[in-house]
């Protein structure tokens, strides 16, 4: 088992936030299997938040309604609680609330980390060798860490991990058909 991330680099909020984002941009691989009407939105408030960009209220309007509408739960085989969940990281992950950054960082890292450990126990049913993605998501967690706070600037290492993660999503997308089809997601078109 791999080492838990050093959250507690993340002590600023934008560092914060930038890893949250990372956490929901690798989910974002199960939460448009099927169809999802929000990944342009969560794709445009990624790059955008990356770029700098300041006019992020249409996507966060957009996933905000998609949160209210179908809140988070916990029927881990339904793509719904992928989607929901991805949703919620992006948001709480812009959402500077009361906690402080690390403390953040630390629930968003145990969020998404738990829904990769619940997709390694439905990928168990169908073939316990390709078990892994959990120990994905935790390195992929180090090295977003390490890139986030290399430079003073956090943007430069976020976008590096959000390339990253582009390139890493056609593999875990082929990985997560087989979940695909052994819980009928593919016909799951609805939200």
């Amino acid at each position: 088992m791999s080492a838990v991330p050093n959250y507690h680099a993340l002590e600023t909020a934008e560092r914060a936030t930038a890893f949250g984002l990372l956490c929901s941009a690798r989910l974002l691989a199960v939460a448009a299997v099927g169809g999802f009407p929000c990944a342009t939105d969560l794709g445009d408030l990624l790059r955008w938040w990356g770029d700098g960009g300041s006019d992020l209220a249409s996507p966060i309007a957009s996933l905000k309604s998609y949160s209210a509408r179908f809140p988070y739960h916990d029927d881990i085989e339904s793509p719904d609680y992928y989607r929901s969940l991805t949703v919620d990281l992006a948001l709480m992950s812009i959402d500077q609330g009361e906690e402080g950054p690390a403390d953040r960082a630390r629930r968003l890292m145990f969020m998404a980390t738990g829904a990769w450990s619940n997709l390694d126990h439905i990928i168990t049913r169908c073939d316990a060798a390709k078990r892994g993605l959990r120990e994905q998501e935790v390195e992929s967690q180090i090295l977003d860490i390490s890139m986030i706070v290399a430079d003073a600037g956090v943007r430069p290492g976020y976008l590096a991990s959000l390339e990253r993660c582009r390139s890493e999503y056609q593999e875990r997308a082929r990985c997560l058909s087989e979940v695909s089809s052994l819980l009928g997601w593919g016909d799951m078109r609805r939200r």
